[in-house]
């Protein structure tokens, strides 16, 4: 059997303003594991862009919703789980940056969260079930030899 990691379960309403005390906690914990400063900082840009994408698409900002985070410390990795049960994404497939630098409306306006937790993360998946979306990423602490 898998020995479990601990998990701090956070909630939080539907508000962008409320977003940064979850940003807090992700570095707390992360503050608990052998990543340097630097990688604390990349992985609380990535739940907190997550947890943003909730509010903004999938509740369209408005109060009153739970977004539920997950973060789980594990002997080789530290993962995140951000949950909502608003509106869910339609196209979950990888990124791009692609695009004319010459051509401004060639710049993507949606998907750049995602194209950054996917960048920085080794694993990325997103489901849904029963009416609630979850999108779940994950850090190793050592990256596997190639």
């Amino acid at each position: 059997m898998k020995k479990q990691g601990k998990t701090l379960h956070l909630s939080i309403e539907s508000r962008l303003s409320d977003v940064a005390l979850v940003g807090h906690a992700v570095r707390g914990v992360c503050a608990c594991s052998p990543l340097s400063a630097e990688v604390h900082g990349e992985m609380e840009i990535c739940v907190v862009e997550a947890v943003n994408n909730a509010i903004t698409h999938a509740y369209r900002r408005v109060d009153g919703f739970k977004v539920e985070t997950s973060i789980t410390l594990h002997h080789d990795r530290i993962s995140f789980e951000i949950s909502d049960c608003g509106k869910s994404i339609e196209d979950f497939s990888p990124r791009s940056l692609e695009f004319d630098p010459q051509v401004i409306s060639s710049i993507p306006e949606n998907g750049m969260g995602l194209f950054i937790i996917e960048t920085i993360m080794d694993e990325v998946s997103y489901s849904t079930k029963e009416g609630k979306n979850t999108l779940s990423f994950c850090r190793y602490f050592t990256q596997p030899k190639a």
